[in-house]
């Protein structure tokens, strides 16, 4: 963070848009005063961070890039629990022990079903709780940090698995749905937690050169979790028993357990600790985190005159704040990230491609195995990810990214309009898992952490989940429709719709996305104020 900081004493002794972001006109007032020490040792510590190679940066940072993943373990959850809630649908015994006996007109016969309105309100009760987590973390974490946030969360999954392990059926009664309905929202509240805590955590404690790699590993655990949750009931789908589903469900309590077990031995960060005025123990968490050797005095600098800038500049940290001035075009840059992550096919790729797959003629096993090892397509995708937002910056990752994903929705269009076209469905949900995960599903987690303001940075990150939450759900009603077959029966030409929408997406990532890669905190914070347009953004220099 080193060109603005340096500047941040003098913001009222000199004009911002003179791009002089070393000792400014009023400086010699305090040069050799606490003051003038607190700007250099935060220059000097952000320009030795601009210029950090990342080999070094992983090789000095252990036990920082430890704790980031960490947070980033609570990911996996959100990845578990959101599939989890969708395929435990295709359990017969869960059909059975939740559902109805109903008939079945095309094939002249009865079999157990669960109510549309009850498939509906799992997927609803996820979403509410998501919601809440979602909102409750931006006020929370701001107030109290997020250790307090996780160890709530973490109570919250051990009772929500609770009530869902113990709404199972047994011999004398039916499944009890009210209750797990309601297990189902308190698992939700922790998932909207985490994936506000976990990328804005990462983002303030990744080194510099590792921020953008380190932050879009968020979602390679959402996928890992998805990718657990396949093998799970792929081992436990045929028990004869209620554990055929309970299991998917128990498997939470083991990531709770992890979770608090370790939790207690989790630092802070030291953004936050500076914001609460509690500045020997911001240090002795830099110093935990970081190790000998590291410029804590400078992170801590470097802190406090970006918090005292971002102080002089609004006029609190709140929702509000973030749609007043130059804050509504950071806020809406980073809510229509995660919107493109949500209408680009996601819902219908993850969700209904086993489905599809069936309706166009694959058996059964084919479509699982088909969504499994796509899954694990997904995997590999993400980790090239971690090199792309590097290498290729936050706008170029996006941008190309979203390009070539538009481009393969009309493909799979194309290829369902046609029965035969089956294999070649396949072929090209494949190069969009990849496409996906190594792009817009990777780079949407920095970009979003990056062009918010710090003490907006929890607030922010929600209503990014909130969007995804919000256009997920209008998905889940609408996709019914358009896949099943008594409805449009649109197949694989479903991607002729969500390649519309990403094609016409593309231009507003082109027109109004920045490239903050390699920028710190305090240099993106200046361009937004100067009103740099975000295609400038790479091209625009700083002075030191």
């Amino acid at each position: 963070m080193a060109g603005l900081e340096g500047t941040i004493a003098g913001e009222h002794e000199m004009d911002l848009v003179s791009m002089n972001v070393g000792i400014g006109k009023g400086d010699g007032k305090v040069l050799g005063s606490e003051r003038g020490r607190e700007q250099e040792a935060a220059r000097v510590f952000d320009m030795v961070s601009r210029g950090e190679r990342w080999r070094h940066a992983a090789k000095a940072n252990p036990k920082a890039l430890l704790w980031c993943s960490y947070s980033l373990f609570s990911c996996i959850m959100w990845g578990y629990d959101g599939l989890a809630s969708s395929i435990v649908l295709a359990i017969s015994r869960f059909r059975e022990d939740y559902g109805t006996f109903s008939y079945v007109k095309d094939n002249n016969d009865h079999e157990w079903a669960i109510p549309a309105i009850w498939q509906l309100g799992l997927g609803a009760a996820s979403l509410i709780g998501l919601l809440v987590g979602g909102i409750g973390a931006g006020f929370l974490a701001k107030k109290y940090g997020r250790q307090l946030c996780m160890a709530l969360s973490y109570a919250f999954t051990i009772i929500g698995v609770f009530l869902q392990w113990f709404s199972a059926a047994s011999s004398t009664k039916h499944g009890n749905m009210p209750m797990l309905f309601g297990g189902k929202v308190l698992t939700g509240i922790p998932l909207g937690v985490f994936i506000t805590i976990a990328p804005t955590y990462c983002a303030e404690i990744a080194p510099l050169p590792l921020r953008g790699a380190v932050t879009s590993a968020v979602n390679w655990s959402i996928v890992f979790g998805q990718c657990l949750a396949y093998v799970v009931i792929h081992q436990t789908q045929n028990l004869p028993s209620a554990n055929s589903y309970r299991i998917l469900f128990a498997v939470q309590w083991i990531f709770a357990a992890i979770g608090l077990g370790v939790l207690f031995f989790f630092p802070e960060s030291p953004y936050f600790l500076v914001a609460q005025g509690r500045i020997e123990k911001a240090k002795e968490n830099a110093r935990r985190l970081y190790g000998r050797g590291f410029d804590v005095d400078g992170l801590i600098s470097s802190i406090e005159l970006l918090l005292m800038h971002e102080a002089e500049t609004q006029k609190t940290a709140s929702f509000r704040e973030c749609f007043r001035g130059t804050n509504s075009k950071r806020t809406l840059i980073a809510m229509s990230t995660f919107f493109i992550q949500s209408i680009c096919g996601i819902a219908w790729i993850i969700g209904y491609m086993a489905y599809t797959l069936e309706l166009g003629g694959l058996s059964d096993t084919s479509a699982f195995n088909v969504t499994m090892g796509l899954s694990f397509v997904m995997l590999i995708g993400n980790m090239f990810g971690w090199v792309f937002v590097e290498r290729y910056g936050r706008r170029g990752t996006a941008l190309y990214g979203c390009i070539t994903l538009a481009i393969s929705l009309i493909v799979i269009g194309i290829t369902g309009c046609f029965k035969q076209g089956i294999w070649a469905q396949v072929v090209f949900m494949a190069v969009w898992s990849f496409t996906y995960q190594s792009t817009i599903g990777s780079v949407a987690w920095p970009i979003v952490t990056e062009v918010s303001k710090s003490s907006l940075r929890n607030h922010t990150q929600s209503l990014a989940t909130i969007t995804s939450g919000v256009v997920g759900a209008i998905s889940g009603v609408c996709l019914p429709f358009m896949v099943n077959p008594d409805e449009a029966n649109m197949g694989g030409k479903v991607g002729f719709v969500y390649g519309a929408l990403l094609g016409l997406s593309c231009v507003g990532v082109w027109m109004y996305y920045p490239e903050t890669k390699g920028r710190t905190f305090a240099e993106i914070d200046r361009l937004f104020e100067m009103r740099v347009h975000p295609r400038k953004f790479a091209r625009t220099k700083l002075d030191d």
